[in-house]
């Protein structure tokens, strides 16, 4: 039982899907197999230079966002580590004091330098597993998508499917993740896709379809054969399996540890081979949505492995720090990862030495199924209110069920909008609980400097620590421009 994190014992990312699936990888695993991710994105190291960025004609430094507007003129940063900040002159001139060589960065008006973006409790791992299929949710079919899709309907999943299923070879499975059963067919039996569906298809392979919270998986009959054929076929487990589909006409979440089973021995091999490029793949887009460190949730020792041969030519501390799930312990910071709702009494009982993670993202997506459900004294990423009781506040992401772009979460946080299927609900009904809305400043802090203080991030920002900054073609506290819009890079 995770003492400090309640949320985590129902996450996908620690359902009976993924633990089956990991479990099955281990009996496959070498350490042959994984190798160190291609690092195409790193933090380029600045060698024999100091750089300075220099913000005198038209742009501007955010040093950190708060209250107090706290902007500089230049900043130097050298082999990684910020050196200096302040007014250009004596950034200048401490920089020629020491013996490398010193470079200029003259900022375009209109640009601005602001600290870097934390991903706090990302399933990195399990995340770049479920990467190596398509994803079927409301971001596009790489999940990468910074807009939910607004056509989303059973006509977009069988065009996925067709899609999909000319690209896979003869005899591979084609397996989806992602899926929002209740946006699709709003809370209703979503009969179109159960097994005799499906198969009605005739796809000419086995079919997976797994539920964005892994409770959920609509599968056909050729799928059902491949299991039965595994090694799980001939077990009591099975039977009940069966019966179940039988009678719900899907998977329900007591069967879902039957499905990997349907992975043969090729394609466990090439989860393991693939995972290198996918999970690469990841972190590069995280970078450029301004992400300069993952907080890496581990939930296993198997888990631990995988990522430490993952990143084990990686620069760790500054890039990725661990979080271990399956260690249940007390700290100084009592931390809450992964909340959507809390009650009233919850919030009464917090105070300055707790950090709460929301998933504010699915406010976007879930808003109009949290107006219509009953909650009593609930509310729903309260992030004001958190504010207000003097907590530490921290947005990240629900990856891999919404995309890594944490300006999105900032961004959302402010409006508190809706964003998916408008034609369900006026324009009145939009704003879901305007008074939880926080100001632009609180929101850029709680991914920036609130982030990496729920993650313990030592020296963030502080003058000979890591810097982590980024450079961005608008000012996100003046320019007009969407966040999720603008343009980032790492410093």
């Amino acid at each position: 039982m995770h003492f400090l994190n309640p949320m985590l014992q129902n996450h996908p990312m620690e359902s009976s899907f993924i633990q089956t699936w990991l479990n099955r990888l281990a009996d496959k695993y070498t350490p042959s197999l994984i190798q160190s991710y291609d690092n195409v994105c790193a933090h380029v190291e600045s060698g024999p230079y100091i750089d300075i960025y220099d913000a005198r004609h038209g742009s501007v430094i955010y040093r950190e966002f708060s209250e107090v507007l706290n902007t500089v003129e230049a900043i130097s940063i050298y082999n990684g580590q910020l050196l200096g900040f302040g007014s250009f002159a004596d950034v200048y001139g401490s920089a020629k004091s020491h013996s490398a060589m010193v470079r200029l960065h003259r900022l375009p008006p209109g640009e601005a330098i602001a600290p870097s973006c934390v991903n706090v409790h990302c399933y990195l791992v399990e995340s770049a597993l479920c990467r190596h299929y398509a994803d079927l949710g409301l971001f596009g079919l790489c999940g990468s998508a910074k807009r939910v899709l607004q056509d989303y309907n059973l006509d977009y999943v069988h065009n996925a499917l067709d899609y999909l299923n000319c690209s896979l070879d003869k005899h591979d499975c084609l397996f989806c993740f992602g899926l929002d059963p209740y946006l699709l067919n709003w809370g209703k039996p979503l009969g179109e896709l159960n097994v005799a569906a499906l198969d009605a298809l005739d796809l000419g392979r086995p079919v997976c379809i797994v539920s964005n919270n892994f409770s959920v998986a609509f599968v056909n009959s050729a799928l059902i054969n491949q299991i039965r054929q595994s090694a799980i076929g001939h077990s009591p487990s099975f039977k009940s399996f069966i019966d179940s589909i039988n009678k719900h006409g899907y998977v329900n979440a007591e069967g879902m540890s039957m499905l990997p089973w349907a992975f043969s021995e090729k394609e466990l091999l090439w989860h393991l081979t693939a995972l290198p490029e996918t999970f690469g793949a990841i972190v590069e887009l995280g970078r450029k949505q301004g992400v300069s460190h993952f907080e890496v949730a581990l939930q296993s020792h198997f888990v631990d492995l995988l990522f430490k041969n993952l990143v084990s030519n990686e620069p760790s501390q500054r890039a990725f720090s661990a979080y271990y799930t399956y260690q249940s312990y007390i700290d100084e910071l009592a931390r809450l990862d992964h909340c959507e709702v809390m009650k009233t009494p919850q919030l009464t009982r917090l105070n300055k030495t707790t950090s709460v993670a929301l998933t504010v993202g699915r406010l976007a997506t879930c808003g109009y199924k949290w107006v219509h459900d009953y909650h009593y004294d609930e509310l729903f990423v309260p992030c004001s209110s958190i504010l207000r009781n003097g907590s530490n506040l921290c947005l990240h992401s629900d990856f891999p069920r919404e995309p890594v772009s944490p300006l999105r979460l900032a961004e959302i946080a402010t409006e508190r909008d809706i964003e998916a299927m408008p034609h369900n609900y006026s324009c009145d009904e939009r704003t879901l609980d305007p008074g939880q809305c926080i100001t632009p400043t609180e929101a850029l802090r709680a991914v920036t400097h609130g982030a990496a203080w729920h993650a313990k991030i030592a020296s963030f920002n502080t003058e000979g620590g890591a810097a982590h900054y980024m450079k961005l073609d608008g000012d996100p506290l003046c320019d007009k421009k969407k966040w999720r819009d603008i343009k980032v890079t790492l410093l």
